[in-house]
């Protein structure tokens, strides 16, 4: 077992998509996400897309909650297991009831307070095109030592 660098609570802070198709990247979204790593390999992340406006009372109507459903780019949680510079997520709930039950699988490196994170080939939903995200994450907060959940 190794220390677990991976640990703690991270903020979005750089978000980048690259086409496989064409090759280009797209680099303006800037999705509000955090994602969590316990020491003891459980995880949970959130992503929604930026400037997400609010209903307009306490009770939303039907259009409020499916613009709001519209808007989360994803959540799920599970557990996790590090295998070198890879990170799997075990999902066990999900806003898509497709990702749950599947193995995420993301390469990592951690460098200080920074974690790099890079999805494999996917797709919106919305089309076919496939699109590789990297995305880069701060540090929020820091967990006590643990151990790597290691594949």
């Amino acid at each position: 077992m190794t220390t677990n660098t991976i640990a703690g609570v991270w903020k979005l802070i750089k978000y980048t998509r690259r086409y496989l198709d064409t090759g280009d990247v797209r680099s303006d979204m800037l999705p509000q996400a955090y994602i969590l790593y316990t020491p003891g390999g459980y995880m949970m992340s959130i992503t929604v897309e930026e400037n997400r406006r609010p209903p307009a009372g306490e009770v939303l109507t039907d259009d409020e909650r499916v613009r709001l459903f519209k808007s989360i780019i994803s959540a799920y949680s599970g557990t996790y297991t590090i295998d070198g510079d890879t990170v799997i997520h075990d999902v066990e709930l999900s806003w898509n009831e497709a990702w749950t039950g599947t193995r995420q699988v993301r390469r990592f490196a951690v460098s200080g307070d920074e974690l790099t994170i890079e999805t494999t080939p996917r797709t919106a939903g919305t089309d076919t095109r496939q699109f590789i995200n990297t995305l880069t994450w701060e540090r929020t907060e820091e967990f006590p030592a643990g151990v790597n959940r290691e594949a």
